[in-house]
């Protein structure tokens, strides 16, 4: 049985069984999980007979040599493609493992609260690097943004956004200071919902990753990309309360081809990080990087995996860091 829900089923049941490992080394040895003896083995080992009853006109016997290569070369190819799959269902596996332990420590985890007078500062400090030639692909250029935004402890008050464009602004070292009420800044919510849609959401992962998926528009490579920049999207601009981050985090396990692994961000702070490849968008690879001990989103990359674009293979295309602080004051205009 080959269908699309059976093999959904079976991929589903691997990653049950995988979801504890401790780690992934070896995963990729094809010793670990290649039989004994497989059938093509044994064809190729057991002694041939001659039939007494051959006329003359049949003196050899037949060979089977060259149904047995062919046989034996598809073996290969179907035995390469399973343990592909089960390595990522490995890799997801173990994501959904890590991912766990960061829903149970952002669970326990209680959010900066500003007192009346005070901002939540949540500052971003943010590397990308863009092909700077239509003509020449090759030519790459590197610009860096920095992005504060102060959310006040008194909710009457307007959140304020101070942005310091560099190589990027209309003018050279233009730094820009706005001022919104609930953060409406340029005339939709900072955080991409409200206050009020994300208290309505759900807090399950299940259910938290069916309401993503109820919003793809089209457009991403695949609607399982769509989904996880959905979510990812949310986390980074780091303004999601704990309840609903672990309903987040929760969702992303769910998502095929999501792994994890130790990456620093831009300031150089170790974190784990949950990323997801591509593969028909040219290899790009995503990820936020988390802060184990409260499982704030603490930075993202953007990797590079193949030589494309100008870009060199595994080369980091972009890079933040994201700090969190309670301070006294906002910005003036």
């Amino acid at each position: 049985m080959s269908t699309d829900q059976f093999q959904a089923d079976r991929r589903e049941a691997l990653r049950h069984q995988l979801v504890s490992l401790p780690t992934l080394q070896g995963a990729d040895d094809p010793t670990r999980y290649r039989p004994a003896q497989t059938r093509i083995d044994r064809l190729q080992s057991t002694p041939r007979t001659s039939d007494s009853n051959h006329s003359a006109g049949q003196g050899q016997p037949r060979s089977h040599w060259g149904r047995t290569a062919v046989l034996a070369t598809a073996a290969v190819a179907v035995g390469a493609v399973a343990l592909g799959q089960m390595s990522l269902t490995a890799q997801s596996a173990h994501a959904a493992g890590v991912l766990r332990d960061v829903v149970a420590t952002t669970a326990a985890y209680t959010d900066l609260q500003p007192a009346p007078g005070q901002y939540l500062l949540v500052s971003k400090r943010g590397q990308w690097q863009n092909s700077s030639d239509a003509s020449d692909p090759s030519q790459t250029s590197t610009y860096q943004q920095i992005i504060g935004v102060y959310v006040p402890g008194d909710e009457s008050e307007d959140w304020v956004l101070e942005r310091d464009w560099g190589i990027a602004a209309p003018v050279p070292g233009q730094i820009d200071v706005e001022r919104a009420p609930d953060g409406n800044f340029y005339g939709n919510p900072w955080g991409l919902l409200s206050e009020e849609e994300m208290d309505a959401l759900p807090r399950d992962g299940r259910a938290l990753l069916d309401w993503v998926n109820s919003r793809y528009t089209g457009g991403s490579a695949s609607r399982d990309e769509d989904n996880f920049v959905q979510i990812t999207d949310l986390l980074k601009i780091g303004l999601v309360p704990a309840d609903l981050r672990a309903g987040l985090y929760d969702a992303l396990a769910l998502i095929p081809g999501v792994d994890a692994s130790e990456q620093v961000n831009l300031d150089g702070v170790e974190g784990t990080a949950i990323g997801r490849t591509e593969p028909l968008r040219a290899g790009i690879r995503q990820e936020i990087i988390i802060d184990p001990a409260t499982g704030l989103v603490i930075g993202e990359r953007t990797v590079a995996t193949y030589a494309v674009y100008g870009f060199g293979a595994d080369e980091v295309t972009g890079h933040t860091a994201i700090n969190y602080s309670v301070v006294d004051a906002a910005p003036e205009d």
